[in-house]
This record gives structure tokens, C-alpha cells and sequence, in this order.
């Protein structure tokens, strides 16, 4: 007897009845000059189809076939209890001083994101946290003791961060707000929130039941644009540590045994500064979690640049071997890449909401 695959099932219920300024982006990576005073933008068996001009591109070679784990019929009486609606949402930004561009298109896309997956998931229960991605508070470094910021003649953190308050700031920053992986709350410098995310609950990152959860996410995901290069593969393993998760950690109860958990990596270089690698980052994330099936990676990195297509102002091209991530995204069996100067990440994120809803589906909690 042929089973009806249990992913393909899924897929068919979620449809309904239808069929610092001017750093170095790092080697590996070419940076195009903008051309407006702002600056711009593995073999796997389960990533989302061909790439296009869309953030759904992911420059890594697909078959289209999704994983089947059977059907009911294979399980038996029991089914997958699924995650039940629970998600943790773990966002790594860089910060460096080309990141305006992307920050924006993050943010224009998220809302879209979010109700997406809470029409997929039944009892939407999310956390969702933006993790420091250098282990820095920017206002100390480029605000109080910046050139041109917080003096006589300049009382704010320069034109790009006008709302940025000399007077008061360097009073409120915490511990936390410099540790490498810990909850943003605090995102200081040029073109960042500039000022502390109220957050409903209390922690360092947002909880489903915030009323403003769009407004939230803008005040923890606009980090600016005056942070160092990123670890940002390091920065995902601190945030997701024990250390950090565990009592009187600066993420305490961000991570949860019976959650999905959603790790989206974003910065336009590659990443150079990490001590770790893909099989350690791997390693660590399946650490905290006890099955790669429990994960859903995602990452909107720079690209290579076709032959015969123009190159986009301001954008960052890889220049050629691997692509960032690409080797850490293709072990986990969920997982998309995104194009960083696509011109909107809008059906990328709906393509990795439809991921969470796979991946849901079939979440067994260890």
C-alpha cells in the first residue's frame, strides 16, 4: 500500500482546501559603492526549489524533495505531538556599518512573517529574541566616546543617531547589554532604536502574549549599523547556552524543551571572526536541542553574482567557494537562505514559514 507522505499532509492542511560605519565586509565578499548616501545591501534534500531574484534564493543546489517520515498509518495509534504552537525564534543581526538596508527589509517583513505562522500553527505560543551578534554595547564606543558624539558641540550620537541621549544612555546600560549571545534590549548608534525595549513580561526577548508584538520586534531588531565585524556563528552558540538560558542568565527561559526552535542569520560578509565552525555550531545547536529535526535554520547572506546580471548598488556579492552558513544550513533536514540584496525578504520569509509549519508537524520533544 502507498502512504500519503505526512510532510506533503501538512503542507495541503496549511493551505486550506487549495491544492561600526565604513568596516571592512571581510575577504570573500565585494562590496559595491552606493550609489545614494545610504549603504545597502552543499547539495541539500529540502530546500525550496531554484534560485530567483527573490530572498528565497539560496545558491544551494536542491532535488525539491521533502523528507518523508511516513504516514499515520507508520506511526500507529501515537502521532507526533507536534510543537503544539510553541516557537522560539532566535534572530542574529550583524551590525556592521552596511546593514542599514537589510535592517529595513527585515523589518518591513516580519509582520507578514509572524502572521503567517500564527495562522499555520494552532495555539501560537511564540519567544522571539534578537541576540547581541559582538559582544559590545555600541553607545559606549561610538556614542560616549565616539568622534562627534556626546561632546559640547554634539550632544546626541552624531546625524545618524540623533535620538540617541548623551544625558541619560550611558546610566541605563546593563551587564547583559555587553554580553556576546544575550537578549538586545538596549540597540544604541547610528540608525538603531536608540533607546530601552519595554518589553512585556520583563525579559530580554518578546513573548507571544506582548499586545505590540510588530512594535517589540523594531525595537530589539533595529541594531544599527555601529557594531563590530560579527562572530555571529559564536554569538548563536553563547545565545543558546545553558549559561544563558539557565537560572539568573541574561536569556533565561528564552529557550524551551517542547518548542521549535527558528535560528535566522543575517549579515552581508562573511563570517571571519567566529572561532567556531559548522561542525561545532551544528554540534552546539543540536546540544540544546537533542534533535536537528527540532530546528528550522534560516539565513539571508550575500549571494554570487550571475553571469549577465547587473550588479545591484550597494550590495555585497560572495566572490565565489562556498557560500556563509551553507555548510551549517544544509546538516539540518528544515532549512532556507536568502539573498541579502534581494528586493524584498518578504517571499523568503514566507517560504521558511512554511518550513515552521513542516517542521512543527512532525516535532517529537526530547
Amino acid at each position: 500500500m502507498t502512504h500519503t507522505p505526512l510532510l506533503a499532509g501538512l503542507v495541503l492542511a496549511a493551505c486550506g482546501d487549495a491544492a561600526p560605519s565604513g568596516l571592512s565586509t571581510g575577504p570573500g565578499v565585494t562590496s559595491v559603492p552606493a550609489s545614494t548616501s545610504g549603504s545597502s545591501p552543499g547539495t541539500d534534500t529540502t530546500s525550496t526549489g531554484p534560485a530567483d531574484d527573490s530572498a528565497g534564493s539560496s545558491g544551494i543546489s536542491t532535488t525539491g524533495t521533502l523528507r518523508d517520515v511516513g504516514s499515520s498509518m507508520d506511526f500507529g495509534p501515537v502521532q507526533p505531538p507536534g510543537c503544539k504552537g510553541k516557537v522560539d525564534v532566535l534572530f542574529l543581526i550583524s551590525r556592521l556599518g552596511t546593514m542599514d538596508t537589510e535592517q529595513e527589509q527585515l523589518l518591513a517583513s516580519f509582520p507578514g512573517f509572524i502572521d503567517t505562522i500564527e495562522q499555520t500553527l494552532e495555539g501560537f505560543d511564540v519567544h522571539i529574541m534578537t541576540a547581541n551578534p559582538d559582544g559590545i554595547w555600541p553607545g559606549k564606543y561610538v556614542c560616549e566616546g565616539g568622534d562627534g558624539g556626546c561632546s559640547d558641540y554634539w550632544p546626541t550620537c552624531g546625524p545618524d543617531a540623533e535620538d540617541y541621549d548623551c544625558t541619560t544612555y550611558k546610566d541605563l546600560v546593563t551587564e547583559c547589554d555587553e554580553v556576546l549571545g544575550a537578549g538586545l534590549t538596549f540597540n544604541t548608534g547610528g540608525f538603531a532604536a536608540n533607546k530601552v525595549c519595554d518589553l512585556h513580561g520583563g525579559n530580554r526577548y518578546i513573548v507571544g502574549d506582548d499586545p505590540n508584538i510588530a512594535g517589540a520586534f523594531e525595537c530589539i531588531a533595529k541594531v544599527g549599523t555601529s557594531g563590530a565585524d560579527p562572530p555571529l556563528g559564536d554569538a548563536m552558540i553563547a545565545a543558546l547556552s545553558a549559561k544563558l538560558n539557565g537560572p539568573k542568565g541574561c536569556n533565561e527561559g528564552f529557550l524551551r524543551e517542547d518548542a521549535l526552535l527558528v535560528v535566522v542569520l543575517i549579515m552581508d560578509n562573511a563570517d571571519i571572526k567566529s572561532k567556531s565552525y559548522a561542525k561545532t555550531q551544528y554540534e552546539a545547536i543540536v546540544a540544546a536541542k537533542k534533535d536537528a529535526s527540532a530546528v528550522v535554520m534560516l539565513a539571508v547572506v550575500p549571494q554570487h553574482l550571475k553571469e549577465g546580471e547587473p550588479m545591484v548598488p550597494g550590495c555585497a556579492y560572495d566572490e565565489g567557494g562556498p557560500l556563509t552558513f551553507a555548510d551549517l544550513l544544509s546538516r539540518f533536514p528544515y532549512h532556507e537562505v536568502g539573498d541579502t540584496c534581494a528586493p524584498s525578504y518578504a517571499p523568503f520569509f514566507e517560504k521558511a514559514a512554511a518550513k515552521i509549519g513542516e517542521a512543527c508537524g512532525s516535532f517529537i520533544p526530547q
